[in-house]
């Protein structure tokens, strides 16, 4: 995909980080623990997050806020950024896809994660969680994603991981097919 309105490239393309993990789930069902799985984003309990001690939250983007590559997020979905806001969480939106989308988000206070490295490299999260977090303990920090490869990451730096289910939308085949095997080998060590 071009480069829309001068926004950081695109970190969708596979990487060692990606394959790696990707390789590697099915043998570490370690890697594949969550804090816990939700159908949609808008059921995230906020007080639970307030009781495990968590402070910031990242937020993966497509197939979790919404559709791939969406442009326009439902109320509900902005409504529950914002009461995790008003609960005073610091927000930022961590996608490996276009950044240049989120208007609704940065207006309330959200922050986009740029120029990191894509996830589930360690290095992005860590990146993620003290320059736009401003955190420095990942056990204070949860992802929010549909994702155990790339999502799923967090818990390799340490931090929490909510898997959200897909919402479905246009994306790769290749991203769904993974995301799909990583899902299961999930269901397979967490029935």
């Amino acid at each position: 995909m071009p480069n829309i309105n001068n926004a950081t490239p695109s970190r969708e393309g596979l990487t060692w980080a990606k394959a790696s993990r990707f390789i590697a789930l099915p043998f570490y069902p370690s890697r594949l623990n969550t804090f816990m799985q939700v159908k949609r984003f808008e059921e995230v309990p906020i007080d639970q997050l307030l009781a495990k001690g968590v402070e910031g939250i990242l937020l993966d983007a497509d197939g979790t806020l919404g559709p791939h590559h969406a442009r326009e997020y439902s109320p509900p979905v902005i409504d529950h950024v914002r009461a995790m806001l008003e609960k005073g969480f610091k927000i930022a939106i961590y996608t490996n896809a276009w950044e240049d989308r989120f208007q609704p988000f940065q207006e309330m206070g959200v922050k986009v994660v740029s120029n990191v490295p894509a996830k589930p490299d360690p290095r992005g999260f860590q990146v993620a969680m003290t320059d736009f977090l401003q955190l420095q303990d990942p056990a204070k920090v949860c992802m929010i994603g549909d994702n155990y490869v790339t999502d799923g990451g967090a818990i390799d730096a340490g931090m929490h991981f909510i898997h959200v289910r897909p919402v479905r939308g246009n994306e790769p085949l290749l991203h769904s097919a993974t995301r799909l095997f990583a899902y299961l080998c999930a269901k397979l060590y967490n029935p």
